[in-house]
């Protein structure tokens, strides 16, 4: 075992994780989306008085929760296992297989 009771089935996914920045860079430049309003006119020009809300202003906590959400999704697709077990000895060494065949252990046998 390494240090770490931490391995990968598939590693090479985590590259995936250099993607977050430009993640970020998406999430912060994309325009975001229209809104549908309700025709009534004085809404519609109190509404321009007030100062739209653009990506780059989009809270921290969001932007930073969405990161996160996408190194989580990284991270599960690089399979993780927790306490790996030891590598089966090598080729050469002796192996003990043993099985239990008898009726107790399968009651239901014909």
């Amino acid at each position: 075992m390494s240090w770490l009771p931490l391995s990968f089935g598939a590693p090479m996914v985590l590259w995936g994780l250099l993607a977050l920045p430009v993640i970020w860079w998406l999430l912060r430049f994309t325009p975001p989306k229209p809104q549908t309003e309700v025709f009534p006119p004085l809404k519609i020009l109190a509404r321009v008085l007030k100062r739209e809300e653009t990506p780059q202003q989009s809270p921290w906590w969001l932007t930073l929760l969405r990161l996160l959400m996408a190194a989580l999704i990284v991270t599960a697709l690089a399979e993780p296992v927790f306490n790996p077990r030891e590598r089966l000895p090598a080729e050469g060494a002796a192996l003990a297989l043993v099985i239990d065949n008898d009726w107790a252990s399968a009651a239901d046998w014909g």
